[in-house]
């Protein structure tokens, strides 16, 4: 009796030690970078590496219910672009599955910031969409920037939040109307179809990620004193 319940608790030891680091372990997934990348030389403590250097969002303007505003505005700050049609409506801005989410997690997102791009129409009377109000976001997270031609919009699209890496045949967007991930770098993260939950899902872990990964190393890099 004694010798098996000592076989037991040999046997259960390790396996019951694994499983509680496994479960404990934060499991890191990198979360890609979008967009054309380069090569560069930088030194380290004297000694010379390659680092990359990732795609980031051009300067723009536009209009804005403050007035005019620029990208500046969006220095620093991690955010959700999305480009919207004049007829978005109609799919309820290809943001149900995010609207959801945010009604049942309350506050999860409200360090997030949101970015709306919106084509004028000539219409006078048009009545220009709230998307705060809609999807439930913070009002001062949220921006809108309209655009009297719509031809600009579609540069701003194609020369930055959907520039393609000659590297990478694959196209990494379901649609022109994803929802964009930018990290606080300006850097393009990810697509995401607002229109379906498992999208929304996706770009939540992608952002933990991003925030526990790659912005606390580099906070731990900035903050580790250096050796003299």
């Amino acid at each position: 009796m004694r010798k098996g319940i000592i076989l037991l608790t040999v046997l259960l030891l390790p396996i019951t030690i694994y499983l509680i680091f496994a479960v404990s372990t934060i499991h890191y997934v990198p979360v890609h970078h979008f967009g054309p990348r380069s090569a560069r030389i930088i030194t380290v403590n004297g000694n010379q590496k390659t680092d990359s250097v990732y795609h980031a969002i051009g300067s723009f303007q536009y209009k804005s219910s403050a007035g005019v505003q620029k990208s500046e505005v969006l220095k620093g700050k991690m955010y959700i672009a999305c480009f919207m049609k004049l007829d978005s409506f109609r799919n309820h801005y290809n943001c149900s599955a995010l609207e959801g989410y945010n009604r049942l997690n309350k506050g999860e997102l409200d360090t997030l910031h949101f970015v709306f791009f919106y084509p004028l129409s000539r219409d006078s009377t048009q009545k220009l969409p709230d998307y705060a109000d809609t999807l439930m976001l913070k009002k001062d997270h949220c921006y809108t920037f309209y655009a009297d031609d719509p031809n600009d919009l579609e540069y701003l699209k194609k020369e930055n939040y959907f520039k393609r890496d000659p590297k990478d045949t694959k196209t990494p967007w379901k649609t022109d109307m994803d929802l964009i991930l930018i990290d606080t770098k300006g850097s393009v993260r990810g697509y995401y179809d607002g229109r379906y939950t498992p999208e929304i899902m996706r770009l939540v872990e992608d952002i933990k990620h991003i925030k526990f990964h790659d912005e606390a190393a580099g906070m731990e890099e900035k903050y580790t004193p250096k050796k003299k």
